[in-house]
C-alpha cells in the first residue's frame, strides 16, 4: 500500500544535524491532509509515519486526531539524522483499519520518549507521555493553548503533581522547557519542594526570572526578560555542572555560572507546590518536558521552538497525487504494510 500524505521538513527551519529528533505534526483543514482524512479512522489509531525509504518506521504518538473536525496533535521520533542542509520527508500511511499500537510497542508512544524524559502535552489531563509518572490534578482546567490545550491555574491551590521522580538530582545536565503566560501571582511555575526540604524551582516573582536549585540558592537569569499573557517558550539547560543557560523562544538570552547540587525526595509539581502561605501564578503552562541527564544543544531548542510555534512552516504537507480516492475506496480492506 503505497503512503497518502507527505511531510517535507524545511531543512532551514533546523539550524543543525540533529540526532533522534522528536518532531510535532499539527495536521489541519489544508489541502495536504485530504488524504488521510478521507482514509484513516476517528483517533488516528491506524497512522503509520515511515522515512522516504518506505521501510524504516517511526515511533509515533497520536495525542489527538479527529477525522470530523480536521484537527490534530502527533509527535515522532525521527530515529537517525534529520539534516539541515537538505530538506527531509516523512511518509504517511493509514488503512482505516489497523488498531492503534500499545503505548509501549516498538513504534509506540513511550518510545518516542527517552527513559529520561517527562512529557505532558496538557491537551486535556496532565499525563506522563512517557509513561514513566502519574499525574494528580488538584484544580486546574484545560483549554486550548499553543500546541492543543494546555493546563490553567487560576493562582489558588491549582496544581498537578507527579510523586518524587528526583528529576536533576546531584549535580547531572538536564534540560527543562515549557509554554507559559502570566496574567498575575508569583512564585512557582515548576517545581520539586515541600514545606520542609526542597529540590528546585523555577519561578516568577517581582519581575524576576530565575531556577533555584536549592532553597539558598539563587541562578538569576534576569530581571528584565518580559513574561506575559503571550505565550513563550521557555528552556532552562544546565550542562558540564555549572554551565547554566536560558533560552527564550529557541533563542539564548542569559547565562549564569554556578556550581551546586540538586536534593532529592521531594514531590514535583507544575504550578503550585504544598508549600503554605504562598501562592503560584496565574497562567497557563503547555507542552512540559524535563529531560534528565542530558543538556540539549542549542541547534535543538531553536528547531523545537521553530517547530512548536508554527508547524505549517516548519515543514509542508502533500498528498500523493492520485492516491486518495482509490485508498479511500479500499478503506477497511487493506492493511498496512
Amino acid at each position: 500500500m503505497a503512503h497518502v500524505a507527505t511531510i517535507t521538513i524545511d531543512h532551514t527551519k533546523v539550524p543543525g544535524d540533529l540526532t533522534d529528533y522528536v518532531g510535532l505534526i499539527v495536521p489541519d483543514g489544508s489541502a495536504g491532509y485530504s488524504a488521510l482524512y478521507a482514509l484513516c479512522l476517528e483517533g488516528g489509531g491506524d497512522i503509520r509515519l515511515f522515512k522516504s525509504d518506505d521501510t524504516t518506521e517511526l515511533a509515533r504518538e497520536i495525542v489527538s486526531f479527529s477525522v470530523t473536525s480536521e484537527t490534530g496533535e502527533i509527535h515522532y521520533k525521527y530515529a537517525g539524522t534529520l539534516s539541515s542542509s537538505v530538506d527531509t520527508d516523512i511518509h504517511v500511511y493509514a488503512d482505516g483499519s489497523s488498531a492503534d499500537y500499545a503505548v509501549t510497542a516498538t513504534y509506540g508512544r513511550n518510545n518516542v520518549w527517552s527513559a529520561y524524559e517527562v512529557v505532558t502535552h496538557l491537551q486535556s489531563d496532565g499525563t506522563d507521555s512517557s509513561g514513566n509518572l502519574t499525574a494528580t490534578n488538584t484544580g486546574v482546567t484545560f483549554s486550548a493553548g499553543k500546541i492543543g490545550g494546555e493546563a490553567v491555574s487560576n493562582a489558588n491551590d491549582d496544581r498537578i503533581t507527579y510523586g518524587t521522580p528526583d528529576l536533576f538530582s546531584g549535580t547531572k545536565d538536564f534540560t527543562l522547557s515549557f509554554w507559559v503566560r502570566y496574567t498575575g501571582g508569583g512564585l512557582w511555575m515548576v517545581s520539586q519542594r515541600d514545606n520542609v526540604s526542597f529540590n528546585w524551582q523555577f519561578v516568577f516573582n517581582a519581575g524576576a526570572l530565575y531556577f533555584q536549585p536549592s532553597r539558598t540558592t539563587n541562578v538569576f537569569f534576569s530581571d528584565g526578560i518580559t513574561i506575559d499573557s503571550t505565550r513563550q517558550l521557555l528552556t532552562v539547560v544546565r550542562e558540564s555542572t555549572s554551565s547554566w543557560k536560558l533560552y527564550k523562544n529557541g533563542s539564548l538570552v542569559a547565562t549564569a555560572s554556578l556550581s551546586t547540587s540538586i536534593g532529592t525526595g521531594q514531590v514535583f509539581s507544575l504550578f503550585r507546590t504544598n508549600e503554605s502561605g504562598n501562592t503560584a501564578i496565574s497562567g497557563g503552562i503547555d507542552e512540559f518536558r524535563a529531560v534528565d541527564s542530558t543538556a540539549k544543544s542549542a541547534n535543538w531548542i531553536t528547531a523545537e521552538y521553530n517547530n512548536q510555534n508554527s508547524p505549517s512552516t516548519f515543514y509542508s504537507v502533500a498528498a500523493v497525487a492520485g492516491g486518495s480516492a482509490a485508498q479511500a475506496a479500499r478503506r477497511g480492506a487493506v492493511m498496512m504494510m
